[in-house]
């Protein structure tokens, strides 16, 4: 990696900031899996051994311009351009079947913002922005053997599929803020942002290097187009020790889609209304509460009308139509204390309500699994989370305990079942101790545990922990040792492939303050060369096998200028 930055006072008023680097990486990836699929009355089991290589060279470039006009006025500009090109190789042995991967992609973006702020008042600012961004990510993908033998006839031995989204934006806005005397504050936005996407997708059935087939269903062609024109009004009322926050968002959207050549259009409106409560019922207790009704207006990836590959072995679709769907949050948080203080406690509440959410109908067998999005009723999701903090002054260490859980339902279809219900729990505990001693030595010392269940018309759930200790060694203002440990305990696997336990230790001598450092750090000490993990589905069950990097160590130099 090679990184350049500087910055330069051109005047007075006249400040650049530029920043560039380049930066090029390859790396290489083992991951063995067993997956356990049962679904009403399929079930089978995917064996996958995975050898990739990543090869990647990305070249960023940052202007930011700042102008002071004058004392209340400033312009300030920042221009970004990113080219990243990344070439994607694997050898995938698939239920002993040798697939071979490739996979192409670049990104170009192109990203202007321009702001002009003016506090034309001791109290009254207004700000101007605007910002345009150009983006494509086009990317090329094929796979040597020919595994969907159940969706086509065609005598193919092999796949290749193109894609490209290219996207625009433009975006103007005006944005004033009026704080009152009272310590009220008025806010509005006026804006309009436009937004264009071009999905381009072909699939391709090859035989050798000749093409059989373009299948109709899996090509996209297709131009979405999303003008936003918006107020938002907000006002923050203040009286006592209560602040009253009102806000409205109006939203006037003009939609259009054309896919292979039909035009679509829809010129929706709509209201996004929200309210919230603070209340500090003294110096320690205070409560926050907030109330919104969102409205989501639907992106590319949920319109587009032909099947896309995006993966070996899943192809998944859009809904191919507008949809506007919509979701209540309502959010409690109970804070007591302050950081600063000996105790402190904090519990946070999230619920929401989708009265429309985004689910799948999914075909699912052992070689292919093919998605398309429909349209559901009724979604709920709760968290709930707390942490509390405690100083215990004899052994100047701090306590800190979080507790948190969360469930959410959703329906989906699986192989033309009826629609299902699935049901999702998941819940984390865990405590940490950390030192503040004035000597050289100090300690950070915890645990936390992870529970997830999911229950269809079975019930799946499994335990995870993960403990560490780290000490720090601060020998004199030259010398300073770091050293971090880690167990995890997954209790879903054998119990001889279940624990794992990671050392790494950092040494820092500086020669001279700000100018020349050295560092000699050890990597992986105990040698861990394979990790593995547990994770479930509504579908399947999956027990994975990653190859690490083994244990190493490594002399690094700082040297400032």
């Amino acid at each position: 990696m090679l990184s350049l930055n500087s910055i330069f006072t051109l005047s007075e008023k006249v400040k650049l900031k530029t920043l560039g680097f380049l930066n090029t990486d390859e790396n290489d990836f083992f991951k063995n899996s067993v997956q356990s699929f049962s679904v009403g009355t399929t079930s089978f089991v995917n064996t996958e051994n995975f050898v990739g290589r990543k090869k990647q060279i990305t070249g960023f470039g940052k202007i930011d311009l700042t102008y002071d006009i004058s004392k209340n006025k400033t312009l300030e500009y920042t221009g970004k351009l990113n080219q990243t090109n990344e070439k994607n190789r694997s050898d995938l042995l698939f239920n002993n079947d040798l697939l071979n991967e490739k996979l192409t992609s670049n990104n170009q973006l192109f990203d202007q913002k321009l702001v002009f702020s003016n506090k034309f008042k001791e109290n009254k600012v207004l700000l101007f922005s605007g910002r345009y961004i150009n983006e494509k990510t086009p990317q090329n993908y094929s796979v040597n053997q020919f595994i969907f033998n159940d969706l086509f006839t065609e005598n193919a031995n092999n796949t290749k599929q193109y894609s490209q989204n290219k996207m625009q934006f433009a975006g103007i806005e005006a944005h004033l803020l009026d704080k009152k005397k009272n310590d009220d504050l008025l806010e509005i936005k006026l804006g309009d942002q436009l937004r264009i996407d071009n999905l381009d997708t072909r699939f391709e059935l090859l035989n050798n290097d000749i093409s059989v087939a373009l299948p109709s269903s899996y090509q996209n062609n297709l131009t979405y187009s999303t003008n936003d024109l918006y107020l938002s009004a907000k006002y923050r009322f203040k009286f006592g020790n209560y602040t009253l926050l009102t806000q409205s968002d109006f939203h006037q959207l003009f939609n259009h889609l054309e896919n292979f050549g039909i035009k679509t259009n829809q010129n929706p409106f709509f209201i996004i209304p929200k309210i919230g409560l603070d209340w500090n019922i003294n110096e320690k207790n205070k409560i926050v509460t907030s109330y919104s009704y969102n409205t989501n207006n639907a992106g590319v990836l949920d319109v587009y009308s032909g099947f896309v590959q995006n993966g070996f072995r899943s192809i998944s679709k859009g809904l191919a139509e507008f949809n506007q769907l919509n979701t209540l949050n309502a959010i409690l948080n109970y804070t007591y204390g302050s950081w600063g203080e000996k105790f402190f406690a904090n519990t946070f509440v999230l619920y929401s309500k989708s009265n429309d959410f985004y689910s799948t109908n999914s075909i699912v067998t052992q070689n292919y699994s093919q998605s398309e999005k429909i349209i559901i009723k009724d979604r709920e999701y709760l968290s709930i989370s707390s942490n509390i903090d405690y100083y215990f002054k004899q052994i100047k260490s701090n306590l800190k305990i979080t507790l948190g859980a969360n469930k959410t339902n959703f329906k989906n279809i699986i192989n033309n079942s009826n629609l299902r219900e699935v049901k999702n729990f998941g819940a984390e505990y865990g405590f940490e101790l950390r030192s503040g001693f004035k000597g050289f030595f100090n300690y950070h010392i915890g645990s936390k545990w992870n529970y997830n269940q999911v229950e269809t018309t079975i019930k799946n759930n499994f335990t995870d922990n993960m403990s560490f200790l780290d000490l720090s060694f601060t020998f004199c203002d030259k010398l300073n040792v770091e050293l971090q440990s880690e167990r995890y305990l997954f209790s879903s696997l054998d119990k001889d492939v279940n624990q794992y336990y990671f050392l790494d230790i950092e040494a820092r001598y500086t020669v001279k303050e700000n100018k020349l450092t050295f560092f000699l750090s050890g990597n992986n000490l105990f040698n861990t060369e394979t990790f593995r993990n547990y994770s479930i589905s509504d579908i399947n069950s999956s027990k994975t096998e990653y190859k690490l990097q083994p244990r190493y160590v490594l002399l690094k130099v700082e040297f400032r200028f």
